[in-house]
């Protein structure tokens, strides 16, 4: 016997003013088809509105997403985000599709401001590798907390041990 199954995901971060970004979020497979909008107002990344709806689902009576949902708004985009959505959504009565979804949106709006940087990047790539060294180090002195989040600023990489020197 074989055996399929299929699951996709989207989502997407648009700018709808100068001061909020709407994040729509989609999962859809063989067993569960459901989809998230949230709204965050900028510069504090606050969730000020989310809704979400169930399609289709696993469990007969199901849960009402979009109740569920709204516990979300008031909290920000940043430190302590996990545990508070698991807190909020999570538990024994909660959803794991509902709760990872909003931490997929999250991260979509992460992404969204971490992409020009990205790009910025990409153009750097062809400079001699000092000076993509040099880059590289005054980007880890204007934001320290990259210290140590990755194998590139690691103690002992390169990069670190240059700043150091």
């Amino acid at each position: 016997m074989t055996v399929a199954f299929m699951r996709n995901k989207v989502v997407e971060v648009e700018p709808v003013a100068p001061d909020e970004l709407v994040v729509y979020w989609r999962l859809s497979d063989d067993l569960l088809n459901m989809e998230m909008t949230i709204s965050v107002r900028l510069p504090d990344l606050e969730i000020i509105a989310a809704d979400a709806r169930v399609h289709r689902g696993i469990h007969r009576g199901g849960i009402d997403a979009g109740d569920a949902v709204k516990k979300i708004i008031g909290v920000h985009v940043g430190p302590g985000l996990r545990k508070i959505v698991r807190g909020l959504l999570g538990g024994a009565a909660g959803n794991v599709d509902l709760t990872e979804g909003v931490l997929e949106c999250c991260n979509a709006v992460i992404l969204h401001f971490t992409l020009p940087a990205i790009h910025m990047g990409e153009g750097l790539k062809d400079l001699p590798l000092d000076e993509q060294m040099e880059m590289a180090r005054f980007m880890l002195k204007s934001n320290p907390r990259l210290l140590r989040s990755c194998v590139a600023f690691a103690d002992d990489s390169p990069i670190v041990m240059g700043l150091r020197a």
